[in-house]
């Protein structure tokens, strides 16, 4: 993208609502198992480094709504923040987390401009380094505790859970399909 594009509207929905009621627009629902989850994850993950190096990646659909190339820096900052978050989890008693704004690190990193391969090969090497963090837990610690600024409180499982949706959500926006473990 050649200039700087119109600010995307500020996301204002708590979306942890998909953990009691699933997602109406993706149709995401928790899944059953772990290993469910994680083969959902690792599948969404593996999706993202050829959509953002698609051709017309970098394209806006609408002024107000991002580009794959832009969900695609979002879905590797969630990748990222899975890992850093579950760290401190499971070596923390309930830990803080701030709440993230993907709108706003969108603007002030200017995202649009990102060179594609280079975020496809981070959001590679972010999937690995999260999918350690993820293997190396063990049941006792799928409990652990943390939560949020704003008080929603998650378990290791739920934030897996939740960060799970988000990517899974992200890579239906921009190719209308679901995920397939």
């Amino acid at each position: 993208m050649e200039h700087e594009p119109t600010p995307v509207p500020g996301e204002t929905r708590d979306w942890t609502f998909v953990m009691r009621e699933g997602c109406p627009e993706c149709g995401w629902r928790q899944w059953p198992d772990v290993e469910s989850l994680r083969a959902a994850w690792s599948a969404a993950a593996a999706a993202w480094p050829g959509i953002v190096t698609a051709p017309g990646a970098a394209t806006r659909p609408k002024p107000t709504v991002w580009s794959p190339l832009e969900y695609g820096v979002h879905a590797r900052d969630m990748i990222r923040l899975l890992g850093y978050r579950l760290e401190a989890m499971v070596s923390r008693h309930d830990p803080e987390f701030n709440n993230w704004d993907g709108d706003l690190a969108n603007v002030v990193r200017r995202d649009w401009a990102t060179d594609p391969r280079a975020l496809a090969a981070d959001v590679e090497l972010a999937a690995r380094q999260t999918d350690s963090v993820l293997r190396s837990l063990v049941p006792e610690q799928l409990e652990r505790r943390g939560h949020r600024t704003d008080g929603a409180p998650f378990s290791v499982l739920t934030l897996w859970q939740y960060m799970d949706h988000d990517i899974e959500h992200h890579v239906w926006d921009v190719t209308g399909a679901r995920v397939q473990p």
